[in-house]
């Protein structure tokens, strides 16, 4: 029964928090990229508390342990390499507690790893929550003061607890369904994911007269590297390139590894001649590129290219415009290799 403004009051906040979670919530679990995910909370949180500052740690990447700090200052955002070898520690910590949430302050006093402390305090936050979904802990989170310095009260507390569970099972969603769209080995799309890419760009193209092109490419004589330094080294050259064909197109571009040592680039309103002068700077680049491991032993290997544009009057199916593209890449090998040829339709 409620017996005073006080609780009315109290109960009114409470349904509107829990309206505002919910639809924070619905927004966050239909996306499956976890930039999307943790944007879209900082902008929430921001709204509600005005923080000095908020913050999520969270592996690198699948198989990369690598703990990257997403921080939100005043909407700004930066990403940065926090100067310690694994999340684990801190997952791991997290994992044997039953903390919804801690106070920094109480965490420095518990936690014994004094340079992840310190490394964690760059922003002096208030609190930090564990990102807990139902298989493991996928991340920390950080939230700094008020802007206008007042306490967090223990609903404030609570609110976050609530709209971060939400963002836990959203960020391992996110993480799952990474690791099945990309190859473990590059972190490029999987063969599998550029067809339906393409094809997706292919009815578009068709539909609207959108323009794209292709450049495919493999790696010059693989299969006697391999022969000659092992597949060590071999699975070492292709982890570069990826790395080389990554840093070097659009966000909005789309790398795949569509076989061992082959390589797909899809390159939205891009046409033939942008496309094949991107493929010769791709090969300039590789060809000049000193391929040093661990060891410091150094490699040095070229590619071959074949590039088309999408032509709506040829190509109704991915094999379409794959097959003139797959030609274009054999004449390049066929005409000495470390060269680029543009594909034509019959």
């Amino acid at each position: 029964m409620i017996n005073s403004n006080n609780d009315i009051n109290h109960y009114i906040i409470e349904n509107q928090n829990l309206k505002e979670i919910f639809e924070v919530a619905r927004q966050i679990t239909s996306g499956l990229d976890t930039s999307f995910i943790i944007k879209n909370i900082n902008l929430f949180v921001y709204s509600k508390f005005y923080p000095k500052f908020l913050a999520f740690v969270l592996k690198n990447d699948i198989d990369d342990l690598t703990p990257i700090y997403h921080n939100y200052n005043k909407k700004e955002y930066s990403k940065i390499k926090l100067d310690f070898e694994s999340i684990e520690d801190l997952t791991t910590f997290f994992e044997s507690q039953e903390f919804s949430q801690i106070s920094f302050e109480q965490f420095k006093k518990i936690f014994k790893n004094k340079k992840i402390i310190s490394e964690l305090d760059r922003d002096k936050p208030e609190f930090l929550i564990p990102l807990k979904s139902h298989k493991a802990t996928v991340g920390i989170y950080l939230q700094g003061a008020k802007g206008n310095n007042e306490p967090y009260s223990l609903d404030d507390i609570q609110f976050c607890i609530d709209i971060l569970s939400f963002t836990s099972i959203a960020i391992e969603n996110a993480n799952l369904y990474r690791e099945a769209i990309v190859d473990r080995m590059t972190k490029l799309f999987t063969h599998h994911q550029f067809q339906e890419n393409l094809s997706k760009h292919i009815n578009i193209g068709l539909r609207y007269g959108n323009k794209f092109s292709l450049i495919m490419l493999d790696i010059d004589h693989f299969k006697n590297f391999n022969d000659k330094y092992g597949h060590l080294i071999g699975d070492f050259i292709i982890k570069e390139i990826s790395k080389i064909l990554m840093a070097s197109i659009r966000n909005v571009d789309f790398a795949a590894r569509y076989g061992g040592e082959e390589f797909m680039i899809l390159l939205p309103e891009i046409d033939a001649n942008s496309a094949f002068l991107l493929a010769e700077r791709l090969r300039k680049i590789i060809e000049s590129h000193d391929f040093k491991n661990e060891d410091q032993a150094s490699f040095n290997v070229t590619i071959s290219l074949g590039v088309i544009e999408f032509d709506p009057d040829h190509v109704k199916y991915n094999e379409n415009i794959i097959e003139p593209l797959d030609q274009a890449l054999y004449k390049s090998k066929q005409n000495g290799r470390n060269r680029v040829t543009l594909g034509k339709y019959e």
